[in-house]
């Protein structure tokens, strides 16, 4: 790729130094020299590097960049795979820095809420993910879930009225916001089934896990599921209650037999707390403390 685009700039360049107005415009100005003298290579550098300074030369590059031949190579390198994977690993990229700034904020917060509930020192070598940086992602997974029943509500209702000519009904608004909770709630269930992680738990790099795998399965991500419904219903205690365990493990957790530690790039449990240059825990010694 980076041969295609040094050919296109030097074809350009060469383009525009047989251009007749470069040659016209060296002609007027040694004009007046003695035919018979030497001209001074550094002098003719000057007037070149004048001429291509001028709005002759600007006039000239503006007709080389217009043609068709150098219109055909820009189109084939903004096609290019290559071009294409660069431009998706730099948003990528982006997105992942945003997201490890975020995580060592919510780990700080992790700390100090610790710090407040149990008055007593975080440990720093847990992989466990605490209560902030878990209610960031949860809160992550729930915009996203409703960006898209407003976008499903907006196609519901304008079908609704093209076809029954009038408003929605309330019982049935009701309907349709119960089918969307079960809908919302087995999209979440499907992600900690296949992968482990919800797209909020990816860009904080966390993950469920079940003694170590985070392969739960179907039948053990529902069992989370209704257990985060128990947890909840004592005025969300039972997920409050992370702050308050040692492993970081709220009721649901204890209910289905599961953690939420940090992952590396690569999706696998490490250990050690990231450091505070944010580099990932896959590159630092693994560290776990003894459980008794």
């Amino acid at each position: 790729m980076s041969a295609a685009i040094d050919q296109a700039v030097e074809e350009a360049i060469v383009r525009a130094f047989r251009s007749p107005a470069l040659r016209h415009a060296l002609e007027r100005a040694l004009n007046d020299r003695d035919p018979h003298e030497d001209i001074d290579p550094e002098e003719l550098a000057w007037l070149v590097r004048s001429f291509l300074a001028s709005r002759t030369a600007t006039a000239v590059w503006a007709e080389v960049l217009e043609s068709e031949p150098v219109q055909m190579l820009v189109e084939r390198i903004a096609d290019a795979p290559e071009v294409r994977a660069a431009i998706t690993a730099q948003g990528a990229g982006l997105l992942g820095d945003v997201g490890v700034r975020l995580t060592r904020l919510t780990e700080a917060l992790d700390d100090a809420l610790e710090r407040i509930v149990r008055r007593a020192e975080p440990d720093s070598e847990r992989d466990q993910a605490g209560l902030a940086t878990r209610a960031l992602a949860a809160a992550i997974d729930l915009g996203l879930l409703f960006v898209l029943y407003t976008l499903g509500s907006a196609i519901v209702s304008s079908i609704f009225n093209a076809t029954a000519g009038g408003s929605f009904p309330v019982w049935l608004a009701a309907v349709l916001t119960g089918l969307a909770a079960l809908a919302g709630a087995a999209i979440i269930v499907i992600f900690w089934a296949l992968v482990g992680q919800t797209p909020g738990m990816r860009f904080l790099a966390i993950r469920v896990i079940h003694e170590g795998s985070h392969e739960l399965g179907l039948a053990r991500a529902n069992r989370r599921m209704l257990a985060i419904l128990l947890a909840l219903a004592p005025a969300g205690l039972g997920v409050l209650w992370i702050a308050r365990d040692r492993d970081r493990r709220g009721w649901h957790d204890r209910l289905a037999g599961t953690e939420v530690v940090y992952v590396d790039v690569g999706g696998a449990p490490y250990s050690g707390r990231r450091g505070t240059t944010g580099t990932s825990r896959a590159h630092r010694p693994a560290r776990r403390r003894d459980r008794a």
